[in-house]
This record gives structure tokens, sequence and C-alpha cells, in this order.
């Protein structure tokens, strides 16, 4: 859903750009669209009928990261330009997604297999070997690594490795000053601050003050919105935005601050979000399509070497069993 609702905001925003009317913008595309275009052309016609601003017809349909993207343009009067930065953005969630599905379809598959052979061991086979190992002479004297303890110790560090991995970046998401620091922590971070780059340059290139821009993001629940009230209130209290960002600097990424401080000596702050904005998401779509590339190959070693495990701690006792049954 979230490819053609990203298809259907970049018409719409072409048409807007291009000079049609809000009205009849909604109307043609609600006439040759599908499902999720029809409904988001009659939510953005309800709008513009009560005189409502159009971001609120987005709200359930995009991400509230997106839709604060959103509010921001129509605020700083560039819906058109800011809906087609979301849209590109969507459109680069869903080529990645579709990618790292590709990817990872395959150990995937193999994980799901791993776990169904180490239950057909635990269920069906280690009860035959521990019955043959009975009848053998110097059963007794078996000590060490069961097989039983190496596959499912292996299996389970596996599983927590992941299930940490997973903890670690919600708890990232949810609280980005929490003192840890998951894997892709910097993408993550250069992501965050991609879209609060293009949040502020989008209200300061419509002459916006920089305190009412801070203060209307401040205002926002979610994402950075308690890190930007303690840039507000520093800025309300006199000092400069390099200053009042280097304050929660911790969970942004370098180059936003040194945008800022450059763009503070020169009086174009805006002019230098805009172009590091632009160049963090080219950035980040760059590490997106490298991590795509380089997933399948890890997750297959990762999981071939449990799967070894797993097999070799099988095949020993058996093979032994039967060399002492010879």
């Amino acid at each position: 859903m979230e490819r053609e609702i990203a298809l259907w905001m970049m018409e719409f925003s072409s048409m807007l750009q291009a000079g049609v009317d809000v009205r009849l913008a909604a109307s043609t595309l609600r006439s040759s669209s599908a499902y999720v275009g029809v409904a988001l052309s009659e939510a953005v016609l309800e709008q513009v009928e009560r005189g409502q601003p159009l971001v609120q017809a987005f709200a359930e349909w995009v991400r509230e990261m997106d839709w604060v993207g959103l509010a921001a343009a129509e605020r700083a009067g560039a819906f058109a330009e800011g809906m087609q930065r979301v849209a590109s953005r969507m459109m680069e969630r869903v080529r990645w997604r579709r990618a790292l599905v590709k990817q990872l379809a395959y150990p995937l598959i193999l994980l799901c297999g791993t776990y169904g052979l180490f239950g057909f061991m635990m269920i069906a086979i280690l009860p035959t070997l521990q019955k043959l190992a009975a009848l053998t002479p110097g059963a007794a004297a078996h000590r060490g690594w069961t097989p039983t303890t190496l596959s499912g110790a292996s299996l389970l560090i596996f599983t927590a490795g992941l299930v940490v991995v997973a903890v670690a970046l919600l708890i990232k998401n949810r609280w980005p000053s929490a003192p840890i620091r998951p894997p892709f922590d910097r993408l993550i971070r250069r992501m965050r601050t991609e879209r609060l780059a293009d949040q502020l340059a989008s209200q300061l290139e419509a002459g916006i003050g920089a305190w009412d821009a801070v203060a209307w993001i401040a205002g926002r629940r979610g994402g950075l919105g308690r890190q930007m009230r303690v840039v507000h209130d520093r800025v309300r209290r006199g000092a400069s935005l390099c200053e009042a960002f280097a304050s929660i600097g911790h969970v942004l990424d370098p180059l936003f601050l040194t945008l800022v401080e450059v763009g503070e000596i020169t009086g174009e702050v805006a002019d230098r979000l805009r172009e590091g904005q632009r160049l963090m998401q080219w950035d980040v779509v760059h590490r997106l399509e490298s991590i795509a590339q380089i997933a399948e190959p890890v997750a297959v070693a990762v999981m071939g070497l449990v799967v070894g495990v797993m097999v070799y701690s099988l095949m020993v006792p058996m093979y032994q069993a039967i060399a002492r049954l010879s």
C-alpha cells in the first residue's frame, strides 16, 4: 500500500507544481486511481471543502515522521515540493524493503528449517541414539558436551542475538537518547537528522523565523519532539542555533551541526540545511542499497555456521555408537 500512496502523492504534487487547482487535481486522480488513490482524493477534497489544512487528509495514510514533514512543508507554503520529497523517501523505503526481503528470503527459509531440524532431532533422533548408546559397551563413560547441549546452545545464542538486536533498535527508535548503540545506529541517526533538516529548511526557506520553526517542531509528538523542546528552550534563552542543537548532538548527525554553524556564519542557514538534507538523503539511499547487497551473504554464512554445529553435534555421537557396535 505504501507504494500506491507514494505514487499518488508524486502525481498529485506534480500536478500542483504545474499550477493545477487542488480540486481539479484531486478529482482527476480520483477518477483514474485505484482504491487507495480514490480514498486519498476524497480525503483531500473533504479538507478543501472544510477549509482545513490539506495535511490532515494524510494523517491516517502515512507514517508520523512523513506526516510531520508534510505539515512543515504546508506551513512553509511549499506543500507540493514537500510532498514530492516525502513521496521520494517512501519509494526509497519500498525499494529497499523489497530488495532486503528478496535477499533475506533464503536465509529466513534456512532459519525456519534449522528450527525444524532441531525439533526433529529432539523428538525423533536423540531418543533413538540414547537407546542405541545404552546398549553399547562404555556408554556410561561418556562425558562432556551432548548433542542436545551443543546444538541447543548454538541455536539459543543465535536466537538471543536476533532478539537483542530487535529490542535495541526498538528502544533506540522510541528513546533516541537511550545509552545504547544498536547495529546501524549511525544510519538511523542520519535518517532522523535528514528529516529534521528537511523540516527546518522548508520553513526557513519560506521566511519563517528560526525560533518559530524550532517551536513548531518542538510541539510535535514523537520523533525528536522531546529533544527539540530542549533546543527551543535554549534558543528562547538567547543561545544560537548551533549552541542549541549542540546540546542534543548525541542524537544528531555531526554533519547537521557543522552545516548549522556554517549557515549562521554566512547567513544562509536554510540553503546549507537544504544542501545537507540532499546529501544525507543520497547517503542514506546508498547505504541502504549496500546493506541489501551484503545481507544475504552474511545471513547465509551465519546460518551455515549454526546448521554446521547442529549437524556435527548430531553425526559425531551417531558414528561413535556405530563404531562401538562394530
